[in-house]
This record gives C-alpha cells, structure tokens and sequence, in this order.
C-alpha cells in the first residue's frame, strides 16, 4: 500500500474560506537542438482540440513538426466553452484562471491583451433556509465550529491506517458535537462549497489523503469577461484542425500509428492522445493493441466529477448589486445553494448557479421548466414572489456529453497517488498521453491540461 500522505485539506482553488496555497514556478523553456527535432518523428496527429491538445500542437508546429489536430465536436475548446446565446458572453465549462500569480494562462492573456477581472469569493451574502441573511456574528460563530470541525475531521482522517472518504471522517466528528439546526446546515454548505462544487464529487467520493493533491499558483481567482474562447482563439491560430472527426480506434506499431474517425483514416509517426478521463474510461474508443494493464487500471480507479452550472439572464436585477455571490441554507439538502452574480462581469441582469456531484446529475435527468422552477423556488425565498421569471436560460449537462462524459478529475476514496502519472506515460515513443487528468501537480484545471499538452510536446521533440 502507497505511504499514507499527510492530511491538511488545504485544496482551495476559490478564495472564499481564505486557506494557505502553494505557489509554484514551473520554467517553460522548450528550446531544443536542430539534431533532436531531426531526429524526432516529423509528423504527429493530436487527438482533442482542447486546450491540452492545442497547446502541444502549437508547440510541435513552432519546433518544424507537421500536426494535425483530430477533435470530434464541430468546435474547438473541449471543455472550454463560451456560449453567446443570451447576448453576452457566458463559460459554459471552464471559468476562471485558478490562481493569477505565474500562471501560464495568465501569461497568454497579457500575450494576447484579452480582458480579466478577479472574483472575490469573499464578497458574498448568505441566507438561511427561510431566506433571511445570516448576520455576521451568527456566520462567524458557526464559521468558527465548520473551521474546528474540518481540521478534527482531517486530522482523523491522517491517522486513519485505511484511506476515508471525507463524508466518513466527517461524520465520525460530527457524531461527538452538539450543533445548532442553522449550524448544522452552515457546515453542510460550506463542505458543499469547499468540496463538492469544487471537486464535482460528493463528499463519499472523495478521497481524504488525496484531496488536497497537487500545488496551486498563488493570487486571486480571475475570469474572462469576453470568454475563455479567447484563449482557445490564439491557441489555435494557424493550426490545421480538423472538425467532426470522431475517433473510434487507435492503432500503434513501434513504426508508427494510424488513427481512424468516423470519416476515415490518419497516420503519422506519433500521436498525442488529449482525451477526457471520461471518454477513457467509457471504452468508445478501441485501442490496438490494447492499453498496458496499469494504465487502464488508473484509468479505472480515477474519477470524473461533474460540475454542471444554470445561468439565468433576467429583465432587471432584483438581487443585491454589492455581492459577487449570493448562497443558501438548506433544511433538506441538496439543492440550489451558490449563484455567482454575472452582474459583476457583464453588466447584465443574470445569474450562474454551480452545482457538483451527484445533484449535478440529478438535474440533467429534469427538464428546463422543472429546473427553472426550483431555481426560482430558492430565489424567491429572498426576493419575494413578485420578481420576474428568467427571459432565458441556460443548462449544461457534462455528465451526458459524450465528448467528456463529466466535467474533471479526482482521486477517489481507494484510489493511489501514482495514478496521474501512470496515466501520462507514453507507451514507446509513438503513443503520448495529456490532459489535466495526467497532471499530478496541477489535476482539474485548465493551466494543468495546458500545461500537460507543453509536456508531452517536450517529449516527442526529445524523445
């Protein structure tokens, strides 16, 4: 069994609980020498248009080698996805950049100019399950206990000889307090927020000793008024990508590969494999010969969260203008219980509600109305039953999308800390694997997959 990793909890990509983070620097330097990139295989095939895909694309191109972009949608981006539907630029899947400070995503936005502003995840009112605002002494009390509580629940959880899910440690602390209804219902939304919208995953999914796995890059969370696409856009700039190519089979010989879609046939003397955990672990696409026994029992043991998010766009704002975030307390959990206000961002009356977990997928199996309705059940609570119904509305379901089948990664209770790495191993010098599901350091975000892509692209080119 793998050495059991110290248990701090500290995993927080959003500011709101205010918890340490670990800065890291990571040098991008790909220079390499003429003799390397000769002896390099020359033309390279790059499964997945995401930004993982992307990134290793353009670095091959800029070092003389001939790629190919293969992506199954009718868009480029994968996970990163901008819709413009209701009149203003709104990130259906990625969002922010995760830490500002020494960012490469943070890089390519000053590179290309493109506009960002900080969230404050700190700037928040939160109402209780009657649709009141907690008061501030109120919201640091309970604060105080979910603080304690979280720390006795970790600390268990580190001595533990077995691996815990969180929902167990947890309940192994909770069973020793005596709490409050509202108290009891604060601590379940904070570990709402600070895990399951986090991590896609609910609380018996998510492993305690790998939960704070990986480094995170220091300074506030930003996001992208104009959209995460414009990212995608520069990326993509004089790349050969070809759209609706969904691949079904991937045969690798110690001469090279061949990649077959839907439509026909590629080959080339490498290719670079972006493709979701989600779509890895469905078995859509055959390998041949099969994946080596370790990679696909990592495959297996890795999980995909789901974080679906509901935006709102209204007539008029009838919420609060000074909160960037506007959360609920639930007596019957789970339901609808953080909105950011997209009013900060696009000086549009609309709201973005964040789901994760297993009620993520429970409201892809509803309809629009029905989810509308207990959106506005929730709102309402607050506002009164006089504000006005949504002009339209937007549902993102990750889990039934078939290019991704979910939304990120995690580590699982019972899964192993190697698994990222096994993951991203090469199978000789013709099969290469990226994407934030390989990424030990910086796993479900978008500068991990980024990151990844460079990686790879580093390994072909030196082989």
């Amino acid at each position: 069994m793998s050495p059991i990793p110290p248990v701090k909890w500290l995993f927080n990509r959003r500011r709101f609980l205010q918890l340490s983070l670990f800065a890291s620097t990571l040098g991008l330097s790909l220079a390499c020498s003429e003799n390397q990139v000769q002896s390099s295989p020359q033309k390279v095939l790059v499964i997945g248009a995401g930004i993982a895909g992307l990134a290793a694309a353009r670095e091959l191109q800029g070092q003389g080698f001939q790629v190919t972009v293969l992506e199954g949608r009718d868009r480029i981006g994968g996970r990163i996805h901008t819709s413009r539907t209701l009149g203003f630029p709104v990130d259906l899947g990625a969002s922010w950049i995760h830490g500002i400070t020494g960012n490469p995503i943070t890089t390519l936005a000053q590179e290309w100019q493109i506009p960002i502003l900080p969230t404050d995840f700190d700037n928040i009112i939160l109402y209780n399950s009657q649709g009141n605002p907690i008061s501030d002494r109120d919201l640091e009390v309970s604060y105080a206990v979910y603080e304690q509580i979280r720390d006795q629940a970790a600390s268990l959880a580190e001595n533990s000889e077995q691996d815990l899910s969180i929902a167990s440690a947890l309940q192994q602390v909770l069973a020793a307090q005596t709490l409050t209804p509202q108290q009891s219902q604060l601590i379940e939304w904070a570990f709402n927020s600070e895990f399951v919208t986090e991590f896609g995953a609910d609380l018996e999914s998510l492993s305690s000793w790998y939960v704070d796995e990986g480094e995170e890059f220091d300074g506030e969370d930003y996001l992208f008024p104009q959209g995460y696409d414009k990212i995608i856009t520069g990326l993509a700039n004089n790349l050969e990508i070809q759209l609706q190519q969904k691949v079904t089979e991937i045969r690798y010989t110690d001469s090279g590969v061949s990649v077959t879609t839907e439509r026909e046939t590629f080959t080339a003397d490498a290719a670079i494999v972006t493709l979701p955990l989600g779509v890895l672990k469905s078995g859509s696409i055959k390998f041949s010969p099969e994946l080596p026994e370790n990679k696909q029992a990592a495959i297996n043991r890795l999980t995909m969260g789901v974080l679906n998010k509901v935006i709102l766009k209204f007539s008029e704002q009838f919420w609060p203008e000074d909160y960037q975030n506007l959360d609920y307390l639930h007596e019957k959990p789970p339901d609808f219980s953080e909105f950011l206000n997209l009013a900060f961002y696009t000086q549009k009356p609309a709201l973005m509600a964040l789901t994760g977990g297993s009620f993520a997928r429970q409201i892809e199996q509803l309809s629009e109305g029905e989810i509308r309705s207990r959106l506005m059940g929730v709102l309402r609570r607050s506002y009164g039953d006089r504000i006005p119904e949504p002009e339209s509305m937007i549902v993102t379901r990750w889990s039934q999308d078939p290019f991704t089948f979910g939304s990120y990664s995690h580590i699982a209770v019972g899964g192993e800390s190697g698994d990222r790495d096994i993951l991203a191993e090469p199978i000789g010098d013709r099969l290469f694997f990226a994407g934030e599901a390989t990424s030990s350091d910086y796993p479900a975000t978008v500068h991990g997959a980024y990151l990844s892509g460079i990686r790879e692209a580093k390994r072909v080119i030196n082989p």
